[in-house]
């Protein structure tokens, strides 16, 4: 009886050591947002700044799991803190209440406005886009101006693929144009066969260009966002970076 009782303590003390010994795993939250975020060809997520952000934090001895939701769910679980981090948020300063933002970007890219060269639209400023219906993607983060500008019509929409149906919708003349990351719009549209019949604007619509990896306010994450853009830094003066960069096209 002895020895069953040793044998069952030995047994617990073995998984405790093999759970301690494993790395802590961080779920990060997403959605596709090519070629930053996508799905390869194998049907496995990648993209340069997930690719990117798992990277850097398995080198500072983190495992990942990534869960892909529409946007406006993306933000919802980082707010009740159902999630370690957001890949590819834009900063907002009343973000700030739910979110730790490193000091480092995993990249620098802002929204532009996408229109066709048949109907060509000169965007210098919002007054640009009077009278115009404009696609955008619910609750991102244009700014405060752009959101509440009586100017024009903005046509939000949200889910998988609707970066897509906004560009076809422009091209059939339901949207004067859409409002898009410049680097995303440029893949879309190469996927599409558009690239020769769109173009964009040189202006940024955003106030913002910089991607981050947004930490949530898990206990410790403030720490973590700190220690994240120390490594992240470091690592963006690697032959490996430039490499990933290279495999997206960037």
């Amino acid at each position: 009886m002895v020895w069953r009782k040793g044998w069952i303590l030995l047994c617990l003390w073995w998984g405790w050591a093999a759970q301690a010994s494993e790395p802590p795993t961080l779920t990060l939250l997403t959605e596709l947002w090519p070629p930053y975020v996508m799905r390869l060809d194998d049907g496995s997520l990648g993209g340069a700044d997930l690719e990117l952000a798992r990277t850097v934090l398995k080198r500072m001895g983190y495992r990942t799991t990534v869960k892909v939701l529409p946007w406006k769910r993306v933000l919802q679980e980082a707010r009740f803190q159902r999630g370690d981090a957001i890949v590819d948020a834009f900063f907002e300063e009343r973000r700030l209440e739910w979110l730790h933002y490193p000091d480092e970007p995993l990249s620098q890219s802002g929204e532009v406005l996408f229109f066709p060269f048949a109907r060509p639209v000169d965007f210098q400023g919002l007054a640009s886009l009077k009278g115009l219906r404009i696609g955008t993607q619910a609750d991102y983060a244009y700014g405060e101006e752009f959101l509440t500008s009586a100017l024009f019509t903005r046509v939000a929409m949200t889910g998988e693929s609707n970066m897509i149906k906004q560009l076809h919708l422009m091209m059939a003349g339901r949207l004067d144009g859409v409002v898009m990351n410049q680097m995303v719009g440029r893949y879309l549209l190469k996927g599409q066969g558009l690239q020769d019949q769109v173009g964009h604007s040189e202006k940024l619509v955003s106030e913002s260009n910089r991607n981050f990896l947004a930490f949530t306010h898990r206990p410790g994450n403030e720490r973590l966002a700190y220690q994240f853009s120390l490594a992240l830094k470091a690592f963006k003066q690697t032959p490996e970076y430039q490499s990933l960069l290279t495999r997206y096209g960037l």
